[in-house]
């Protein structure tokens, strides 16, 4: 493999018809472009220019050489502009990995709307249960709920907090009656989002703070069949604000143990620690961060406009 600094240092001389020049153009001194000039000779085992103190030529393997080198010269400029727009975010592709409830409900309106206002950016979105890993390379961006960041050697954005709240259906509240305090919930159907202390619902209040563990015929890791569930009346269920906030509203759903909290948990948006991370992830992130502010629509408990 021949040196790409020593191929584009033969097109600046023949270009320039001159060292000096040559060395200007190339930034270097002239000694290392005779040196270039050298090196390569060398290594091909041929004379690639006749030169005098006046003039420069080109042998005729000079020139079959030449005619390459330009083109090696010219795919290789291309290709670092190809990457510096890149990095300044012009184009590219977002590879972004999110949980299936928020990811429907949430994010792809929210990357709808990114796109509007950044056509030549590209997004793939996979919604899944599962943290992507990036290291591997699969995603490039993951944007997840939790309450605390799950691995210490990636960058961690915080985006939005989001409470967590008891619920049930009105029809299942008039044939099972409303729980009180946590404690109750010990006789009440109780249906899990299957997670880390899934089935171990903390709250704080009046009595302080205490660890219930909850019991029921259904567990599941994707909020939308616990909320399905929820709504046909079987069971209570502990959901992020952000999937129940409709079904609140429209009244499917009914808060339960309000005088109590949740621990609340916070979206971030997780990425490889990278001082050059590419412009365009930057401006999608501090998109989200605008979009989910701290005053985020499901903490309210309504929808956006």
């Amino acid at each position: 493999m021949r040196d790409l600094n020593a191929l584009a240092t033969f097109v600046a001389v023949v270009k320039a018809n001159s060292f000096t020049q040559a060395a200007d153009h190339c930034g270097i001194s002239k000694a290392l472009v005779t040196r270039h000039i050298q090196d390569l000779e060398v290594s091909l085992g041929v004379k690639l220019l006749n030169r005098s103190t006046r003039k420069i030529g080109l042998t005729q393997a000079g020139e079959r050489f030449y005619d390459r080198c330009v083109r090696i010269v010219a795919d290789a400029d291309q290709a670092v502009r190809d990457v510096e727009e890149l990095s300044r975010g012009s184009h590219g592709l977002i590879r972004i990995s999110t949980a299936i409830t928020f990811g429907r409900m949430h994010l792809l309106p929210a990357v709808n709307d990114f796109l509007m206002l950044n056509p030549s950016i590209q997004i793939e979105v996979t919604l899944s249960e599962r943290f992507a890993d990036l290291i591997s390379g699969n995603a490039d961006l993951v944007v997840r709920l939790a309450e605390e960041p799950r691995l210490s050697n990636l960058v961690a954005r915080r985006l939005a907090p989001a409470r967590w709240m008891v619920v049930a259906s009105p029809d299942y509240i008039a044939r099972h009656g409303v729980p009180l305090t946590p404690r109750d919930l010990l006789d009440f159907n109780c249906l899990v989002y299957d997670r880390p202390k899934g089935g171990d619902w903390r709250f704080k209040g009046r009595d302080g703070e205490q660890s219930i563990k909850v019991s029921g015929n259904l567990r599941s890791n994707v909020a939308e069949g616990l909320i399905d569930a929820a709504i046909a009346g079987l069971g209570v269920a502990a959901l992020p604000s952000f999937a129940i906030a409709p079904h609140l509203a429209s009244g499917q759903l009914v808060a339960l143990l309000t005088d109590y909290q949740l621990p609340e948990s916070t979206l971030y948006a997780v990425f490889l620690p990278d001082r050059r991370l590419p412009e365009r992830i930057r401006t999608f992130v501090q998109f989200l961060a605008d979009r989910f502010s701290s005053d985020a629509y499901w903490k309210l408990g309504r929808m956006p406009d």
